[in-house]
């Protein structure tokens, strides 16, 4: 590692958008990384999708402090438990059709981008509009059923409700992605 602090505290209210009345975290953090383990781990993965240790890589403990400290900016009254933090590399056609999760937040933060897209969309990660009858709008339109498409960019974090409905539009050839994820558990109700 090269540093001992990563990933400075951008915890400003303002950066909380409303989209579609959830409150969602949009900005950017640039985490310090150990620049040559990450390289050498984004040329190990051309294809699909690869989790690595990010132990190694960046402040673990400080990445959780960090997110932690956005969710209680954007989702306040959220009690939370343990914060995972996990790394992946995503190589070419790696995708994630939609998904929804448990966890009280999930935040995603691009580490670093290597390669030159086909597409500007390659490896961008959408939320989904979650209100009621967004799914049966026959053409998706203002105001129901469009998703937020964030372009993959090193630096980009986003921060968001964890049942939120989210992305991943395929990786194209040629470009690799690397992303840092963490999600919170809910605090068990006493």
């Amino acid at each position: 590692m090269t540093t001992a602090h990563t990933l400075p505290v951008p915890a400003d209210p303002a950066a909380v958008d409303d989209l579609w009345s959830t409150p969602v975290w949009l900005g950017t953090i640039q985490p310090v990384l150990d620049h040559d383990l990450m390289h050498a781990q984004m040329h190990r993965t051309s294809h699909g999708a690869r989790d690595i240790d990010p132990q190694g890589l960046l402040d673990v403990a400080q990445a959780r402090s960090v997110f932690t400290a956005l969710a209680q900016t954007a989702l306040p009254h959220e009690a939370v438990g343990e914060v995972r933090v996990s790394v992946q590399i995503w190589g070419a056609g790696h995708r994630i059709p939609l998904a929804y999760g448990y966890a009280a937040w999930t935040a995603w933060c691009y580490l670093a981008i290597d390669g030159q897209p086909s597409h500007d969309r390659s490896g961008a990660l959408c939320l989904h509009d979650p209100r009621a009858g967004c799914d049966a709008a026959s053409v998706p339109g203002l105001p129901w059923g469009r998703a937020v498409t964030l372009r993959a960019q090193a630096g980009l974090a986003v921060l968001a409700p964890g049942w939120l409905a989210h992305s991943v539009l395929p990786v194209s050839p040629s470009h690799t992605v690397a992303v840092l994820t963490a999600q919170a558990d809910r605090r068990p109700s006493a």
